[in-house]
């Protein structure tokens, strides 16, 4: 499968968010989307989901123009953002019970409590989620994610609350639904983190989203300054000809 995003450009009055942003993703591919806190990360993540309407764009699924309204579009997708989406007084089986009946997979209990399992939360699947911690919620909400089996997965800063065993689980899953094919989009403050799976990085800088930096078996210690090439760049024009600037040789 292959989705292509062309021309995205979104604003919220005067103020620039994304302009003319272009990317695509195929199967078994994981795209980490940087950029500093306010760059407009979260905005290109929902509008890809098709939480928020783009002002411009259009979008393709293996080459057939497509709505990110459409139920078409919304049963593949599974969603990872800052708010979990999850029902505080239901306990964490009852809540994936509630989306397995509203992704129309009709889970039986066995495999709801086998989900809760998979990230680590075998012992509260009965607790009501208005007493789990940030952490468990987060596990639980990644859970809601993969229950209807996404064949893409928008994750927006999913490493959130999660301690250093839940993200080792969250690593885990990435590299299994990869592994099966689906297509990750993905928001990280730390891309060393997670470069064990990541394909590739783009980053959004003053609404302007860059190309796609391949890994191709690169470290991201040698990737950075191609992701970041603007800003070695600048750095390299300021530094006084003799005093060690970095810049030059990028690759």
């Amino acid at each position: 499968m292959l989705l292509e995003i062309k021309g995205l450009s979104k604003n919220f009055g005067a103020l620039v968010v994304v302009r003319d942003a272009s990317f695509s993703l195929e199967s078994g591919q994981l795209i980490c989307l940087l950029g500093s806190n306010g760059a407009g990360k979260t905005t290109l993540m929902r509008v890809a989901s098709g939480l928020l309407s783009p002002d411009e764009g259009k979008f393709y699924l293996d080459g057939t123009e497509i709505s990110l309204h459409s139920a078409q579009w919304r049963r593949q997708v599974g969603l990872v953002f800052h708010k979990t989406f999850l029902y505080q007084n239901l306990t964490g089986v009852e809540n994936l019970h509630l989306f397995s009946q509203l992704y129309q997979c009709e889970h039986s209990e066995k495999e709801l409590l086998q989900a809760i399992d998979r990230v680590g939360l075998k012992s509260a699947a009965n607790r009501l989620v208005r007493i789990y911690s940030r952490g468990m919620q987060q596990r639980l909400t990644i859970a809601r994610a993969l229950l209807h089996e996404p064949r893409v997965l928008i994750l927006d800063e999913p490493f959130t609350g999660l301690d250093k065993d839940g993200s080792r689980v969250l690593m885990e899953l990435l590299a299994e639904v990869k592994l099966q094919g689906s297509m990750v989009l993905i928001t990280s403050h730390d891309p060393g983190a997670t470069h064990s799976v990541t394909d590739g990085y783009m980053r959004l800088f003053r609404a302007a989203l860059s190309e796609v930096v391949l890994v191709k078996g690169r470290s991201w210690q040698e990737l950075e300054p191609l992701v970041y090439e603007d800003q070695v760049q600048g750095a390299a024009a300021k530094t006084p000809s003799g005093e060690g600037g970095s810049g030059g040789n990028l690759g």
